[in-house]
């Protein structure tokens, strides 16, 4: 039985590179990414937040950026998702569907390999912390009493939940995906660079993986404003492929029977009290 035929199996990648102003850059990276993932047989390509442009700009500035190029450049990515028969993550700035908001909103949308989007989830925790304000630029997603915020989708066998950067610190957002069926978390960022910043952004992961065990697909941005050090986590934690500092790609095979095993012998959603 071939991978593309073996709903147990899914062929993964994260790709990572600095996101800049100059869209016809980013666009250049993220195509010969994609690339590299369909010469891997990849069936599903995560890159990182805000990809279109540089996350750390001015409010006219990404307002103009959103404005003129976020619908050509959810089209471009929806053409190399249809092109290449492969699902893809990415993250995207847009204007508010609010005339009256003037912020952004910062957005993960899910590409089926069809090309359609199919999810678009609005990042909820916006990074005011480590002397950034990014509620100053971008409005938070609102909660939902149905739980309509969160993202979530499935390919084969697989549900996966989006988690959008700063998302990452709070725990509650991974575990309300797991409960709600998630077995792979899905992490797109632009994680700043600065003290303690990579390690906190490693433990993180590699935590969001064991407590909710669930594979983690991590991609960010590189320097040299952001971390990179995308990767990709075991259900126990173990990392199993990584990039470093450099743009590029980190590619494995998830496995369902895997999951089953380690949910088997650390059955921490079912043993959960609250």
């Amino acid at each position: 039985m071939n991978l593309a035929s073996d709903f147990s199996r899914l062929k993964v990648a994260v790709a990572q590179f600095p996101a800049v102003n100059d869209i016809a850059a980013n666009k250049k990276y993220i195509h010969d990414l994609t690339l590299q993932a369909v010469a891997d047989g990849v069936e599903l390509l995560v890159f990182p937040e805000a990809a279109m442009c540089s996350f750390g700009s001015d409010l006219p500035t990404l307002r103009e950026i959103a404005r003129q190029h976020s619908p050509g450049f959810i089209a471009f990515m929806q053409g190399l998702a249809r092109s290449h028969q492969m699902n893809i993550i990415v993250g995207v700035l847009s204007l508010s569907d609010d005339p009256a908001e003037e912020r952004v909103t910062n957005q993960l949308l899910v590409i089926n390999a069809q090309g359609e989007v199919i999810v678009r989830y609005t990042k909820l925790h916006v990074y005011d912390a480590f002397n950034f304000k990014e509620s100053d630029k971008v409005k938070p997603g609102d909660i939902k009493s149905d739980g309509s915020e969160l993202g979530l989708f499935k390919i084969k066998d697989f549900t996966i939940g989006l988690v959008n950067c700063y998302d990452l610190r709070f725990p509650e957002l991974s575990r309300a995906l797991a409960v709600k069926g998630a077995d792979v978390i899905s992490v797109s960022a632009a994680w700043i660079a600065g003290p303690y910043k990579e390690n906190h952004w490693e433990i993180l992961l590699r935590a969001r993986a064991i407590e909710n065990t669930s594979y983690v697909l991590a991609s960010g941005q590189t320097a040299t404003r952001c971390v990179g050090n995308s990767m990709i986590i075991d259900p126990m934690g173990s990392v199993l492929a990584g990039c470093a500092d450099q743009p590029g790609l980190a590619v494995h095979v998830l496995e369902k029977n895997r999951l089953r095993q380690v949910r088997s012998i650390l059955p921490c959603l079912e043993n959960r009290r609250f």
